[in-house]
Parts: structure tokens; sequence; C-alpha cells
């Protein structure tokens, strides 16, 4: 026979158990929400086996003696020692001025054994500091397999004089060759990573910066310093610092 005490004891610790089910799970599942996720690893840039020749100049003033406003830098966001590497016609390129540009400022597209630059304009001179984006598409340029093509952002400073002018240059070639479709659904940081490690500079950086907002510069900060960009590195340590 059972005992009625018992039945009672049981009964009340079944209820019990299960108002401290219900009474948990809402919180415990809040609290998982709300833990973040874990960083992911920066990207590591890994050059092509056989980069192109080529590499990036940097731009600085070369003494304009009568202007004593002080004069920006320009650094590519490109390799230093080779050509960099895309895996679209139109990528988007990236270069940083270090102040802001009171003069007119030129991006120019030339190709090898073309007299005539692929694509020569105005843009608009930087109003701060900082890293600015150059869409190819925007200017209906459109990049051919295997061409080493030379790009360049100058502030203009004496247009008679190119030689004083401020002149920061880089090198890029077109390689349709990696398959980057499985890439293009993955989250930006993700994204990177990838391109990075199969050599895709270009689109390596941009991926790291369409992922700034998510990851506090981490992505595209760990890329300009992995290609020695000192000025761009230094504003990009200040700005996640904010």
């Amino acid at each position: 026979m059972k005992h009625p005490l018992l039945i009672a004891s049981l009964a009340t610790l079944v209820v019990a158990a299960s108002d401290t089910a219900r009474a948990q799970s809402p919180a415990d599942a809040s609290s998982a929400a709300d833990k973040p996720a874990a960083a992911a690893p920066p990207p590591v840039y890994k050059p092509p086996l056989r980069g192109a020749p080529g590499g990036r100049v940097g731009g600085a003033s070369r003494a304009a003696v009568h202007i004593t406003t002080p004069l920006p830098e320009i650094e590519l966001l490109a390799p230093a020692d080779h050509g960099g590497v895309t895996g679209t016609a139109t990528p988007t390129l990236f270069y940083f001025v270090s102040r802001p540009v009171s003069w007119p400022t030129q991006f120019t597209i030339s190709a090898p054994m073309q007299p005539q630059p692929v694509l020569e304009t105005t843009i608009s001179s930087p109003a701060a500091a900082g890293i600015y984006a150059l869409r190819l598409a925007d200017y209906r340029v459109r990049l051919h397999p295997g061409t080493i093509y030379t790009w360049s952002v100058s502030i203009i400073l004496e247009p008679r004089a190119w030689s004083r002018n401020i002149v920061a240059s880089g090198t890029i070639v077109f390689d349709p060759a990696v398959d980057t479709r499985a890439a293009l659904a993955l989250p930006p940081v993700r994204r990177a990573d990838f391109f990075a490690g199969a050599g895709l500079w270009y689109d390596a950086v941009a991926a790291a910066a369409e992922a700034q907002s998510l990851d506090r510069h981490a992505a595209i900060d760990a890329l300009i310093k992995q290609v020695g960009l000192t000025e761009a590195t230094a504003y990009e340590a200040a700005l996640a610092q904010r």
C-alpha cells in the first residue's frame, strides 16, 4: 500500500521542478542570446606564388616650397612589393589620405603599351583624413585578365610641374581563375578571410571595409598592417579606440 504522504511529496517535487524549469527557461535563452559571438580571427593575406611585378609607391610632397599649408600624404591600400590581384573586372580600390585636401585630386588607371590612360578623371578632394573608396564600376572601367595595370591617386599642387605633385601609385591584375562565387554568400569578415587566403588582395580589402561596422575595423586593420601601410595603420588604430 502506497503511503499518502509519500505520494503528496512526490507530486510537490514534480510541480516545483516544472515551475523552476518554466521560470528559468526564458532567462537562460535570453542570457545565451546576449552572449557575444566569438570574434573571428583576423584575415591573413597570402600573396600569390607568382605575384605580378610592381607594387606600391607612396605619395608625399616633393617640396613645393611656396606652399605653407601642411601637406597631406597618400597611401594606396595595395601591396608594397608586388602587384595586387583581384578576382573581379570591376574592383573597388581604396586609398588613405592623412589630412583634408584643398587641391584638385586625380584618379588614373594606365596599362602597359598604351599611350593614353584607361582612365584619368578628377575626383572629389577628401574633406577629412581617412580611407576612401574608388569603385571602377562607377567609371565604367573593366579590367582585362592578365594585364598589369597601374593605378594612382594624385593631389595636384602644381599642374605645370608634375614632379612637385603628391602622387601615390600601385599595380593591379585581374585574375578570374579563382572561383569566388561561394564566398559571395559569406558574411563580410569571413569573406575577407577567404579572399586574403586566396591571394585576392583588393577583394579582401573591399570585404574588410564592408565589415568595419561589425568588427570595429579589426579585419581591415589586420590587412593593412601586413603590407606595411604605416600611416593608414596609425589612423585605424586611433579610430578603433574611440
